[in-house]
């Protein structure tokens, strides 16, 4: 059985986007029933594309693994992460609220611009955005919150 049929991309070694519905739907029934927050960040890569175009997919897939890796280093343990398509992943995090997620996601994106992965002699950097959704905040259904997150993305993006 390979890495992806058990729900694991093969380059991050994080869960695909397969399993990200079941998870939020997972935290969901722990909110009813015990009350206590959660959170989504999405990590949106605006030029991955264009990379694996004009430096190559050697080049794309060396600066996703070093960006999971850089990104994974500076998250809790117990939070899960998901490679949702080839340039967006997702943290589902347990008992996190709105105020803490953004916190996160601002740290997160100091992160990556102090650790700016240079991509070629020309020092091309991945450019992205980070976007957040919370339960209750942002509602208590497993869709509304990929959406909102998305669309958090998506904001910050054009901002």
């Amino acid at each position: 059985m390979t890495q992806v049929s058990l729900g694991r991309d093969p380059l991050t070694d994080l869960f695909n986007r397969r399993y990200v519905l079941e998870e939020v739907e997972r935290h969901l029934k722990r909110y009813k029933r015990r009350h206590r927050p959660f959170s989504l960040l999405m990590v949106d890569i605006h030029n991955l594309a264009w990379v694996d175009e004009t430096l190559g997919q050697a080049v794309a897939d060396a600066a996703l693994g070093d960006l999971a890796d850089l990104i994974s280093t500076n998250v809790r343990e117990v939070d899960v992460w998901f490679l949702c398509t080839r340039d967006q992943f997702i943290i589902v995090m347990d008992e996190t609220d709105t105020q803490a997620v953004q916190t996160v996601a601002e740290r997160l994106a100091a992160v990556v611009e102090d650790n700016r992965l240079k991509l070629s002699p020309d020092n091309v950097t991945l450019e992205m955005s980070f976007g957040t959704a919370s339960c209750p905040d942002d509602g208590v259904g497993a869709e509304a919150h990929l959406q909102a997150a998305w669309f958090s993305a998506g904001t910050a993006r054009t901002s």
